[in-house]
């Protein structure tokens, strides 16, 4: 009795398919069987994207900060505005301070007018030009320049009131030949200039130095608020 011839296997021990041909191996599968190859099975590999750095936290760290922005045009013309308000009460303060009653009058010196100059000025150039070393150099320069002026004209008021109280005493018109303070400011200011150089002493130059020294003071405070 004859039995059915059966063709061998191949090596190997893959099963057969149907109509006698052998079948071929499966591609590896991934993880989850879905039979996508994997890398190197003699397949192409995809381009890698570069991986962006990791910060802790997953955030990436504060940018550092650069100071209080500001601007700086502004801050000068808001210094120079407080410069001419400044000179000008420091002018009448230091005239009403003044004893002009005597033939030569008496002026007296404070340091705190001059102060309060330099923190005015200080102060808008710190609010408006934020954190800028230039600019604290600016109110400085305008600080001690408000301070000088102040003192010219405050001493220009001053020979204004001895001469109106001159004229006062003599009468006969005499006041009518009383210079302003503003025509002794601006058309003898070569004499102003001697007349205040002859009164004033070391004192004096020391309170001017402590305008700019205000002016930088205050600006560095505010700033770093």
């Amino acid at each position: 009795m004859s039995q059915n011839w059966q063709q061998p296997q191949q090596p190997g021990g893959y099963p057969q398919q149907p109509g006698g041909y052998p079948q071929q191996p499966a591609p590896p599968q991934q993880a989850g069987g879905y039979g996508t190859p994997q890398p190197g099975y003699g397949y192409p590999q995809a381009p890698q994207q570069p991986q962006q750095p990791q910060y802790g936290g997953g955030f990436p760290p504060p940018a550092p900060s650069v100071g209080r922005p500001g601007n700086p045009m502004l801050a000068v013309g808001a210094a120079l505005v407080a410069a001419l308000v400044g000179a000008f009460l420091y002018a009448v303060l230091m005239s009403a301070m003044a004893n002009t009653d005597k033939a030569e009058p008496e002026i007296t010196q404070f340091a705190y007018a001059g102060v309060a100059v330099g923190a005015l000025i200080g102060l808008a150039v710190a609010k408006l030009g934020g954190r800028n070393t230039g600019l604290w150099v600016v109110g400085a320069v305008l600080a001690l320049a408000a301070v000088f002026v102040g003192e010219l004209y405050g001493y220009a008021m001053i020979l204004h009131d001895v001469m109106s109280n001159y004229a006062d005493k003599i009468g006969g018109g005499a006041s009518s030949q009383v210079l302003s303070s503003n025509e002794i400011f601006f058309d003898h200011f070569s004499d102003l200039w001697e007349s205040w150089k002859e009164d004033s002493d070391a004192l004096t130059y020391v309170f001017m130095a402590l305008a700019p020294v205000a002016a930088v003071s205050t600006a560095y405070r505010i700033s770093n608020r």
